[in-house]
């Protein structure tokens, strides 16, 4: 494929991990899109065939296809990033008829939200074919007590099996430590894991793990993970950073859209305007910074508030609610625990 697109192109030696051109990669873009659309979809028909044909009679085999990162480096400017995994999306469905594979394709939310409001795809014809992944409060504190076991283990060779409550057998702010750090997550492997690191590495192996640890710990993971926030939904709303800044706006943590007067408001969205220029011709952003409502929508979405509805039952989005309809609007929210500030 490398080769071709030189020869097409007339750009010796493409690499596609190094920088290229704005108009270089744009002919990259371009010509990439082109020999996707004719060539490998034609491989594809013939790899069916054969599929078909050599192997109907042999026992099933799992193919696990992980995506990730397709929003970033050389195709991080370009909406066409969408086409393609759009045309993977479509070539799923040419490979349901091979009984003799099974493929699953991993892809994070925003990518598909990205997906469906970039293309005219229509999100109702893969609903069948969607299994939704999350993770409870129970499945990472596992996952962590296994981490810290395997490496209790293998430092100290020790065979007493070491819970993350064990290590972390302490109040923070009247809230169990474990807890504590649990519900500054958003309920993901990575998240905890990372947290959990933040705080080994504070302590340098010197010290037992207390309450100013993990609230330096808590200091450092804030940052990595509004970074990683705006990494993942840049490509949708643009100015996403200051949409999540400007939610330290607001005076309380719990609120409602009746609760927050018009000065209020105006607070926040002019803070968004101060900071973010209005000649881009981005529709999106003008919409949003000229109705509340719309700015809370986004912060729904990249997941810094939720919908409290019990004291114990709060609802952040998910690829089964990934936003908020009109009967939602008037509903009581909460600001994410890790991106409450005040």
């Amino acid at each position: 494929m490398q080769s071709e697109l030189s020869t097409k192109i007339g750009i010796k030696g493409i690499n596609l991990g190094g920088k290229l051109g704005r108009e270089d990669a744009q002919k990259v873009q371009s010509e990439t899109s082109s020999y996707v659309s004719r060539e490998l979809i034609r491989k594809q028909k013939e790899l069916i065939k054969i599929l078909n044909e050599e192997f109907s009679e042999v026992g099933q085999f799992r193919i696990i296809i992980s995506i990730d990162d397709l929003d970033r480096s050389w195709l991080s400017s370009s909406d066409i990033r969408y086409d393609f995994i759009n045309a993977l999306l479509e070539a799923f469905r040419e490979l349901l008829d091979v009984k003799s594979g099974k493929i699953l394709i991993s892809i994070r939310t925003d990518i598909l939200m990205g997906i469906y409001n970039k293309t005219l795809r229509q999100d109702e014809k893969d609903q069948s074919l969607i299994y939704s992944v999350s993770w409870n409060k129970a499945d990472i504190r596992k996952i962590i007590d296994m981490r810290i076991n395997h490496l209790v283990k293998n430092k100290y060779q020790g065979s007493r099996v070491i819970t993350m409550k064990d290590i972390f057998n302490f109040y923070i702010d009247g809230v169990q430590a474990d807890e504590y750090i649990l519900d500054r997550t958003m309920l993901r492997p990575r998240d905890a894991i990372s947290f959990v690191n933040y705080c080994l590495k504070e302590c340098d192996g010197h010290v037992e793990i207390n309450q100013d640890i993990v609230l330096m710990a808590e200091e450092k993971f804030f940052s990595s993970r509004k970074r990683a926030l705006v990494s993942e939904w840049v490509t949708i709303y643009k100015n996403v950073s200051e949409y999540i800044d400007s939610l330290s706006m607001l005076t309380k943590q719990e609120f409602s859209l009746k609760s927050i007067n018009e000065e209020d408001k105006n607070t926040v969205l002019t803070y968004i305007l101060d900071r973010v220029s209005s000649g881009d011709g981005n529709e999106l952003h003008s919409k949003i910074v000229m109705n509340f409502d719309e700015l809370m929508k986004v912060w729904f979405i990249v997941g810094v508030i939720g919908i409290k509805r019990t004291e114990t039952l709060i609802i952040y989005s998910s690829y089964d609610k990934p936003d908020l309809d009109i009967t939602d609007i008037n509903r009581t929210f909460i600001i994410h625990p890790l991106f409450n500030r005040r």
